[in-house]
């Protein structure tokens, strides 16, 4: 069963104020101690301290248990630590503990004063304010006394704790911080290495002769465009125009008549000079008129 008095987390605290939840000392409760509950860093009064730590001490004689983390820390004889006896839980919340000597009759129905004074729906506080009309101040007896010098030690064990658990964090992220310091280093030498290689050998590689600039052909316009066209026409046309001149020389070769020779007789007659001359002879099959 979750005790009543346990808040969580706890409130942050108010200036000039305690901190704790539901806190029943009073708003100028005095001393308030740095406390460190569930993670959360508070000002707490000495009875909320206490209060925060219910399994830390005895709540019928107010001393710490020899088995709490407070009074393994305390030195030897401290007059806050109880000595070593068997112990008996309330009986309505389990978190608070009493010395079996310290709980009057049957340790089984032992009831912490934080759940007898809830029962009674009144507040409960180790250190109760002044009453009004006192003017604001109260004694300190021997209880009072044991009730500041606990709170004390829980709240000196509570910030050594967290000292330590902060060491410990600060020491792993130095660590880390040094370990990734030298990967990156490892990095930047193995790069700056490859580079080193990398410049060496295009040292050594032979430099390549330079190509000769491509000479950029220009576009070709609207009108350079139909004189490629024409060219290309007339390239193609070229052979057909040469192949019908050669095929119509032929057929003009052909069709010329052949020359006819002159008979025997004339022949004769032209050897023995008894014929007329060339004028006087008749035109074989006619003549070409023109």
């Amino acid at each position: 069963m979750t005790s009543p008095f346990r808040p969580s987390p706890p409130a942050p605290s108010a200036p000039g104020g305690c901190g704790g939840d539901r806190c029943a000392s009073g708003r100028d409760a005095w001393p308030l101690f740095h406390f460190r509950h569930e993670g959360v860093f508070c000002l707490l009064c000495s009875s909320c301290v206490l209060l925060y730590s219910p399994a830390a001490f005895c709540s019928a004689c107010l001393h710490l248990l020899s088995t709490s983390d407070a009074a393994a820390s305390a030195p030897a004889g401290d007059p806050a630590v109880a000595p070593p006896g068997p112990t008996a839980p309330c009986s309505v919340c389990a978190l608070s503990v009493a010395h079996l000597s310290c709980v009057p009759g049957d340790p089984a129905s032992f009831v912490c004063p934080t759940c007898a004074a809830a029962a009674e729906n009144r507040a409960f506080s180790f250190t109760p304010a002044p009453p009004a009309g006192g003017g604001g101040r109260r004694t300190l007896d021997e209880r009072d006394a044991r009730v500041l010098l606990v709170a004390a030690r829980l709240a000196h064990d509570s910030i050594s704790r967290a000292a330590a658990a902060a060491r410990q964090e600060a020491e792993r992220r130095v660590a880390e911080a040094a370990a990734a310091r030298k990967r990156s280093r490892e990095m930047l030498d193995a790069a700056f290495r490859a580079l080193d290689v990398e410049a060496r050998e295009a040292k050594m590689r032979p430099v390549p002769a330079p190509q000769p600039p491509k000479k950029k052909t220009p576009k070709s316009t609207e009108a350079n465009r139909d004189k490629d066209r024409l060219l290309k026409l007339n390239a193609m046309q070229q052979p057909a125009l040469a192949f019908a001149a050669a095929a119509a020389a032929a057929a003009a070769a052909t069709s010329m008549p052949l020359p006819t020779p002159p008979p025997s007789r004339e022949v004769k007659q032209e050897a023995q000079g008894s014929a007329a001359p060339r004028e006087d002879r008749p035109t074989l099959f006619g003549t070409l008129q023109s």
